[in-house]
Parts: C-alpha cells; structure tokens; sequence
C-alpha cells in the first residue's frame, strides 16, 4: 500500500465512523429502535451527580447528591464506591432525585488516595454517574470539641474548644466582626483544652458573632461556628395586645380559620379580648376572652413561657369553648402558633400597633392587597380561593375594589366599592364591599390586616397588606411559595428564580413539590420556566412551569417595606427594593394561594442561632387529617439543628398533644442552586404517648428542601414519599 492508498484508507475508515455515530444519534443512542425517532416516553434516562466536596479527611463525611432525568418512576439513585470493602459508607444508601446521602470515608487511606462515588439509576441500573473524592491523612484538620450556643446574650461567657489532627501545637482564637465579637482567655490552647469566650457588651440583639479556632502549626486550616446575640425569654416578653390568626386545611372542624385579639399583663395573665372561629362546624363569631381568674388554671384563660422563647397558652371564651395552643417567639412583636387542643392548626401571633388614643379609622387608608382561603358555606366539600384588591380613604370609604375567586373552575372577577367601619378597641371592624359580601379586619399595623369573610356565602380567612406605591416586578431572585388543592389532594410547591429586568421572562429556577396523601407524590429538583406581565400597577400575572406543574397566578402587589412573614419586623436585612406580591392560581389544576418574596442576597447562608419551626401535613383519603407542629430548634451554622416541638393531630382516637418531643435535622447547600439546601428532619417516637404520624417509628425522618429566603426566613418543603408538609424555619431575635 502506497501513502495515497493509506491517506484513502484512512478517510474511508473515518467516514465510516461518522456514519455510525450519526446514525446511533439519530436511533437515541440504541435506547429506540432503528429508524424510529424517540418519543417523549422513550428519552433515556440520565443521571447526573453533585459532589458537595473534592475531598475528605479519614472517617470524615461528605455530603452528594443525584438527578436523575426522565424516570417516571421517580425511584431515585442507588449508592456505591470502589475500592469495595474499602471505599466507606452512604447513609441512606439510596436516595430520590436531588437529594443528599451522607457519605463517611474509610479509616485507612485507600490505593492511590481516592475512592470513586457512583449514583446509578434505579430504575435504570445501565445509567449512572461517577466522581472521585480525595480521601486524606490530613495532620491539621481543625475540628471544634465544644461547640459556642446557638444564642448568648451580652457579657456572657462560655467554654469552647477545638483539636487539631495529628498536631499537638494546638489553636489560636479569634472572632468576627473584629473589634466587637468579643474576646478569649487564653488566646491559645492546646488540642481538647477549653477556652472562655466573652460576648461583647454592648453588641446589638440579632447581631451574629463568627468564632473561628486556627491551627498554630498550619495557618491555612480552621474551623468556624456561629452565635447570635440574643435576650431570654420570659412572660414579661409578651406583654401588649396582639392578633391571632391559624387556619386548619383538613382538621375535625373543617377547613377553618381562627382570629381574634388578646390583651397578655406580662407575668402569664390574660386581660381579655374577643375570638372568631369560621368553620363548617362551629361559627362563633365575637366570643369573648375570659380575662385570668382564681378558677382553677384549667379553667381559666392564662399563658407561661420559658426562656427560650417557648411556650403554652390556654384561653376560655364566654360561649365555654376552651382553646389551647403552643406558641414559640421569634421576636417579643411576633409568634408561631400551634393549637394543641384536639383541632390542630397553624398560624401566627403578632403585636397590634395603634395610636395613643387607641385604634381609628385613619389607621385604614390607601391601598391593600390581600388573599383568603376556605370553604363554600353550603358545602364544605367546595374549595375556595380569594384575591383582590381595594383603596381605602382614611375616613371609612372603599374604592378601586377587585374581588377574583377560584372555585377550581373558572376565575370570576367582581369590581366592587363600598365602605368600612373603624376599628372597635379589639383593632375589629367591618369591610362592606358590595353586593351582600363583607370582611371582618383585625389591625396589626396600618400596613397589615387579618381578615375573614363575615356574610352568608363563604368561610374564608387570610390576610391584606399595603400596597405602598411599590411595584411587582424588578430584576433580582424571587423565592415563591404556593399550596392548594388538587386532584390528588393538598398540593405545596416552594421554589425561586431569576427575572432579569426589562424582560418578560423567568429563568435559571428550581423548584420542589409534594402532592396528595400516605404515599405522597414528591418532585424534586426541578427547573423553573415561565414568563409573567406587569402591565398593571398593583396587579400583574404569571406563568409558571415548576415541580408542581404547570399554573397561572393572579398577583396583587405588597409594599417593598413590608415582610409578609412577620408584619412587624423591619426590612432592613431582608428586602432591598420592591417586589413583593401575593398569589391567586388561576387555573383549574390546583385551587389556592401562594407568596412571592424579592431578595437581592447571593448564596446560602447557615442557618445560625435559635429558629422557630413551624410545619403542617395535611392529607385526604377516607378519613381527612391533619398534623400541625411549632418548635424550637438551635442551629450550630455550619449543618446541624436541635430542639423541642410540640404538635397535635386531628385524630379522634388520640386527641392528646405531644409536646416536647425531640426534633434534630441537617441542612447542606445545594451547590448547583445557590439558593436552595437539601437535608432531613427527625422526629423520634417520644416516651409519652404518640409520635409524628405517617412517619415510621423505626425511621423517623423525612427529606426536606430548604428554600433561604434571607438570612432569617426559610421555605422548608417535604420531598419524600411519607407524607406532604410544608412550613417555615424563622430566626428568634428577642429583644
């Protein structure tokens, strides 16, 4: 063969190969048969892994995670490694799509200093995806022994202490921010010897302090944990009047919604106030609160709390009903809710703002959004939404009004004007809108009210807030939240994306939803794509394609100084800019409400100090229930949480609550969406009677995404198969 023949040879032998390769592209890589395009159900299933680190010391832990595309079973991803036998463990070893396995390295270094992860389809055991992880003997990994608080108040002081491996040199200390986080004595120690920290004198409450332990032989390695200045908790804390506002979706009284206005002495005494319960059941409308009394406490109206923040309240109306919750206090302005009393619900308890002189008319003026849910009055088994909005003049006249409800059918809008009546010394009065509808409002402040519908046609609770001249859209990230009612039952969804600015659509999103009951139907880790209209100034529209399919929402615009999750924390720290909104679906496939929150924050921030938890499961099968929760949990800002909870179940034949039950979980970012942690709660069978329901005694977890709205808000959604729960991680800063 001559070089020309070669040269021919060559190009035949590669054309060859491109004919061959196009033409397994054009068959979808052998998974179609020949000549015939793949369809939608025939895509092949892709697995794509997420290490969470590059490395890992010896008998350390490392946190991955899988997706899995286009498994219609959604069976998730089974866990290995090589070297078998000497490669390590995964807890659990097989995980859903998106979700995170604990990975701990072996004891000895294995051949060539690595392992090697594998997360293959379970469905599909032919697709996987590998990566490697350094495993090392590292002689300074800084490890802390004693962990500072999750909360310290100001001057206090505590012991910690840090190791190095393989090091006898030991730790240096400091702390952030320089200059005002504290100080240490000695400024040194060896491995496992304790230093006393001293909190600063006079740093704000909030403030979050860093302390770090160095290594003295290796600058360069460290380890870091984080405190937040806060005060104890006590009676006294609560001391004011203040609106409470829980809504149960599926509990023994039916969908129903509880407010009312209660006046706390400050030393565990009640000193009256008034309550409304909406329900298919039970209306009792402008029952009044029995102020404390020398009857037994069992019968008497009175609260206590400890100084955490947590804590009981039991209140007796002159009707006879007698209602209980459990509260834990985020702010000394601000609480979440749980009622303990064999009719779960969940809310919030927020301090009433007004004049000198007492509550008035001007308090109402300019314009609000607002939404509601609940039930048809004729059937309970009818599902209704509210959204709208109305100006107010400040002398007791509506105008502008729109009202949009959803009855999982098609969206009817009704313009109304009408009037309102000043508020009582309860912060209580009355919206007329129009056409034989009316409101009952609670005051928190002049920008936010708690509302339910007073007249014959519905049983609605919900919420206004004001306008204040902001507009809907501006270009930044948006975290979401919406829950309704499906086909297959309670549908939640919680997520965010990107809007750029000047442009009509959304991009560079995730999401996560839970539908239905025991199983539950959860999707994780899904893109976010949609497009959305502003062309109205206190309303607009948009278009969603998220884990929980495809919607339209109605949006009603809430002023950019407003935090929709607590009315009466400032926004310095958590909104730059406009861009709040609250939510209306307007499409037949899910009928509810949702939230949307701007935020102009990068990245993941640990969740640091001590957080209220709150979280509601409720299902429909043969028997509707419903399990509320509300905790106190303290997080060490680096993966791990602990604490207490209480909660309750509607469940006839174990109306008894639990409280104090142990509550633990883990949080790790999700390194491809900024924004977004994966992780699990537990909650282990207590010795008292009962456990979290739906969630095995023998294993008492679930996986939950975490959404971080700031860095003292957080969506938490539940992504696995056990049940559907949703609910909120909140930052305690007391006062």
């Amino acid at each position: 063969m001559n070089f020309k023949n070669g040269i021919r040879g060559e190009t035949f032998l590669s054309l060859a190969a491109l004919i061959l390769a196009l033409f397994s592209s054009a068959c979808g890589g052998g998974s179609s048969q020949p000549g015939i395009p793949p369809g939608p159900q025939s895509r092949s299933i892709s697995v794509v892994l997420s290490p969470l680190s590059t490395s890992v010391v010896l008998g350390g832990t490392a946190a991955v995670s899988a997706t899995v595309s286009n498994d219609g079973a959604h069976a998730g991803v089974a866990w290995s490694c090589t070297p078998t036998s000497a490669c390590g463990l995964f807890s659990p070893p097989s995980t859903g799509s998106g979700m995170a396995t604990l990975y701990t390295a072996p004891a000895l270094v294995p051949t060539g200093g690595q392992v090697t992860v594998t997360a293959k389809s379970v469905t599909d055991n032919s697709k996987s995806a590998s990566s490697t992880l350094m495993v090392t003997d590292s002689a300074s990994q800084v490890l802390f022994e004693v962990l500072p608080p999750p909360t310290i108040q100001r001057s206090q002081t505590v012991n910690v202490s840090a190791s190095v491996s393989h090091d006898t040199a030991g730790v240096s200390w400091s702390c952030s921010p320089a200059g005002a986080c504290g100080t240490f004595s000695p400024a040194s120690t060896g491995n496992e010897v304790a230093t006393t920290y001293t909190a600063p004198v006079s740093a704000p409450s909030g403030t979050a302090i860093i302390i770090t332990a160095t290594s003295v032989t290796d600058s360069g390695k460290s380890a870091s944990a984080g405190t937040l200045i806060s005060a104890m908790a006590s009676n006294a804390t609560l001391t004011g009047q203040y609106v409470f506002f829980l809504t149960s979706q599926t509990g023994n009284r039916g969908t129903a919604s509880l407010l009312g206005s209660i006046s706390l002495n400050g030393d565990g005494t009640v000193a009256g106030g008034i309550a409304d319960i909406i329900s298919p059941e039970n209306l009792d409308l402008q029952d009044q609160i029995l102020p404390t009394s020398a009857n037994p406490q069992s019968n008497t109206s009175s609260y206590t709390m400890d100084t955490t923040g947590n804590g009981t309240m039991k209140l007796r109306t002159a009707s006879g009903q007698q209602l209980g919750f459990s509260f834990v206090l985020t702010s000394g302005a601000h609480a979440l809710l749980t009622e303990i009393d064999g009719n779960p619900g969940s809310g919030t308890m927020d301090l009433q703002q007004f004049p000198d002189r007492g509550f008035n008319v001007s308090q109402l003026s300019g314009g609000f959004s607002f939404t509601m849910t609940g039930t048809a009055k004729v059937n309970a088994a009818t599902k209704v939404s509210f959204g709208g909005v109305f100006t107010a003049d400040g002398i007791g006249n509506l105008t502008s009004g729109t009202l949009d409800i959803n009855t999982a059918g098609p969206i009817s809008t009704s313009p109304f004007s009408g009037s309102y009546s000043a508020p009582d010394s309860n912060g209580r009065g009355t919206l007329q809108l129009g056409g034989g509808r009316s409101f009952t409002y609670y005051v928190i402040s002049p920008k936010a009210l708690r509302l339910f519908e007073a007249d014959n046609l519905n049983l609605m609770g919900g919420s206004a807030y004001a306008q204040g001249g902001s507009v809907i859209f501006l270009g930044d990230n948006y975290f979401y939240q919406h829950s309704g009612w499906s086909s297959a039952g309670r549908a939640i969804t919680a997520g965010e994306f990107l809007i750029t600015e000047g442009e009509s659509d959304i991009s560079a999103g995730i999401s996560d939803s839970n539908a239905g009951g025991s199983p539950a139907n959860p999707k994780s880790a899904i893109n976010v794509s949609g497009s959305y209209d502003s062309s109205g100034f206190a309303t607009g529209s948009l278009t969603l394609g998220d884990a929980g399919g495809s919607s339209t929402f109605n949006l009603y615009v809430v002023d950019r100084n407003v935090n929709i999750l607590d009315p009466n924390a400032s926004p310095t720290g958590f909104f730059f800019g406009g861009g709040n909104a609250l939510m209306l679906h307007t499409d037949a496939n899910v009928n509810g409400t949702g939230v949307m929150i701007r935020n102009t924050n990068p990245g993941f921030s640990p969740f640091l100090g001590n957080n209220a938890l709150q979280m509601t499961n409720a299902i429909t099968t043969s028997t509707t229930n419903e399990v509320d929760l509300t905790g106190f949990v303290g997080a060490d800002g680096v993966a791990r949480f602990f604490g207490l909870a209480d909660y309750d179940q509607s469940d006839s034949s174990n109306p008894v609550a639990v409280l104090g039950a142990s509550v633990t979980g883990s949080f790790f970012a999700d390194t491809l969406n900024q924004r977004r942690a994966i992780g699990s709660i537990t909650i282990p069978t207590p010795s008292a009677a009962g456990a979290y329901p739906f969630i095995s005694a023998a294993n008492p977890s679930f996986n939950v995404a975490y959404y971080r709205i700031n860095s003292s808000q957080t969506f938490v959604l539940q992504t696995d198969t056990s049940a559907s729960t949703t609910g909120f991680v909140i930052q305690q800063v007391l006062p």
